[in-house]
């Protein structure tokens, strides 16, 4: 039998402070953060936006499934590691977790999904925008798993590699707009913008703070 527990943004109410020694759950949050990574190049980053509608955590107890999910329309700020709306801790089933699901969504207040702005310098500087409105399911697995302990608490991150986003992206080649800025989306260097779309599957990281 599988439970699902839906959490919506404005029902988040749960805090750490309510955590108790003698609670039969556990509390967990939830956030977006940058993992740094060597390039060959030295990127700059000013803005690195994703939105995400969808935060779902399984495991297994016994018989049962739960997902605990978070369902909204979440603004992650990877450079700060702040979200629109904030993300609450939650009550859950103690416990170890190994796979996080995310829906990457148009829901940021552009409609897009993943805004990321910069310049990336490997003797000559390019400055870039990259958007996207992709809308897709992503797993992201933790072979150890992540133990939520009985009336404990743990924060849960995604870590993104956002150099690592821009594997295989040769810049050199991009069409530079008017204003000297590499523009990339569906619709200007959308060659570049599949590359960076790709890359997306290997650069997320499910893990603990």
């Amino acid at each position: 039998m599988k439970q699902t527990i839906f959490l919506v943004a404005t029902m988040l109410i749960f805090t750490t402070s309510s955590c108790k020694k003698d609670d039969d759950n556990a509390y967990a949050k939830f956030s977006v953060k940058q993992k740094t990574s060597i390039n060959s190049g030295t990127f700059t980053f000013s803005k690195a936006l994703i939105g995400i509608s969808e935060i779902d955590f399984e495991i297994e107890t016994g018989s049962d499934d739960h997902d605990f999910k978070y369902e909204g329309a979440y603004q992650f700020d990877i450079l700060t590691g702040t979200s629109s709306p904030a993300i609450s801790s939650v009550k859950m089933t103690p416990g170890t977790y190994h796979e996080l699901e995310i829906n990457i969504a148009n829901v940021l207040t552009s409609g897009k999904s993943i805004e990321i702005s910069g310049t990336y310098d490997n003797g000559t500087a390019y400055q870039f925008e990259f958007s996207s409105t992709l809308n897709e399911d992503y797993d992201i697995e933790n072979t150890t798993g992540i133990n939520v302990n009985t009336g404990g608490a743990v924060d849960f991150v995604l870590s993104l590699d956002i150099e690592a986003l821009f594997n295989g992206v040769d810049f050199t080649t991009a069409d530079i707009d008017n204003d000297n800025i590499i523009r990339i989306n569906s619709s200007s260097n959308s060659n570049i913008a599949s590359i960076i779309e790709n890359n997306l599957d290997n650069i997320m990281d499910f893990d603990n703070d």
